[in-house]
Formats: structure tokens, C-alpha cells, sequence
């Protein structure tokens, strides 16, 4: 279930006062996501929490992406070091997305830390408007798909880079969790 540091409900509320700023009913939203309007409403009530491959395809139909949504509102101050306890976390079964850097203009790429829980499951398929690369750190291995070139196998100290709009999954078949440093070009917020 996606979650953040901040409450459900809170969460629930911003994704319906989102909704409604771009003018898009639940019926229409269920559209552009293949949702049910029942499970969108369960959502924005703080009843039910999205997967973070569903709460990606939810903000991309409201045209926003998760880095928008969640990262920590741009500072008066620029500075070059960024602290974990300002950091926002993101999280469902399987996977944990670290926010590392906040909303600003002048940064030019995004950095998430990326913990993925082993699993059996097969991830649902993600597309990004922006290009990916990453490397993995700790833990795995890390099974990539990239939908009409392939699957790899990465083991630690493995990079990936994957181009903006190409359909991919990856998910964490070893004993440990796995732990990736993944940077998107240009952020998504």
C-alpha cells in the first residue's frame, strides 16, 4: 500500500483536492486509470492505499508525477546539502521511494533511494516521462524488464538506464531487500 510519512488521510484529501483543481470527476479519472470510481473514492477517503505503480498512473492522468506530488516544498535558501530528516519517503508492499532532494527550479535531476522488498510477484509495468539510470548498491539481485529489449539480471554495482517512455518493471529476486540510488532526467517536478 503507498504510503507517506505524512497521514493517509492526508494524503486522500491532497489527491482529491488535486482532482478537483484540474476539473476531472472520479468517473473520468477511473477512465484515464482503468480504476474503478468506487476505488479512486476509497482512496481520496483514506480507506484504501494505492499500490505506488497504481498512485503513479493516478497522478500521471492528473498530469503529475509522484516527485511532484510528495517532494518537500522548495526553500528560500539554496543550499547544497540536502538532510535526511527533510527527505520524503514513499512507500507500498514492496518498495520504498527516499525523495533526497526538494521542489526546486534550479535542480536539474532527481535522485530517489529505491528499497525493494524481495518478492514473487510481478511488478506492474511503469513508463516515465523522463530518462532513468541507476545503479544498485546493496542486496538483491534485481530482475529489469525492459518491455521489447529484454530482462537482465543485476547484481551489485550493476547500473541500468532506461529511456524516457519505454515500458519497464524491476523487481528484487534475492534474500535481501534490495538497495538502489536511481536519478531522473529531468526531475519530474
Amino acid at each position: 500500500m503507498a504510503a507517506t510519512s505524512t497521514d493517509v488521510t492526508d494524503f486522500g484529501i491532497r489527491l482529491c483536492q488535486l482532482r478537483e483543481e484540474r476539473g476531472v470527476s472520479l468517473r473520468e479519472l477511473g477512465r484515464r486509470t482503468g480504476l474503478s470510481a468506487s476505488s479512486l473514492s476509497a482512496i481520496e477517503k483514506g480507506r484504501s492505499s494505492p499500490t505506488l505503480a497504481t498512485l503513479q498512473r493516478i497522478l500521471q492522468a492528473l498530469g503529475t508525477s509522484i516527485g511532484e506530488f510528495f517532494a518537500t516544498p522548495a526553500v528560500s535558501e539554496v543550499v547544497p546539502v540536502f538532510h535526511a530528516a527533510e527527505m520524503s519517503t514513499i512507500h507500498d508492499r514492496h518498495r520504498a521511494y527516499t525523495l533526497c532532494f526538494p521542489r526546486r527550479v534550479d535542480l536539474r535531476f532527481e535522485i530517489l533511494l529505491h528499497v525493494s522488498a524481495t518478492t514473487e510477484t510481478t511488478p506492474d509495468w511503469e513508463r516515465h516521462d523522463c530518462d532513468v539510470g541507476g545503479i544498485l548498491l546493496h542486496g538483491g539481485p534485481v530482475q529489469l524488464e525492459i518491455e521489447g529489449h529484454g530482462a537482465w539480471v543485476l547484481q551489485q554495482n550493476d547500473a541500468f538506464y532506461i529511456t524516457a517512455g519505454e515500458k519497464h518493471r524491476a523487481r528484487s529476486i534475492g534474500k535481501e531487500n534490495a538497495i538502489l540510488v536511481t536519478v531522473l532526467c529531468p526531475p519530474r517536478y
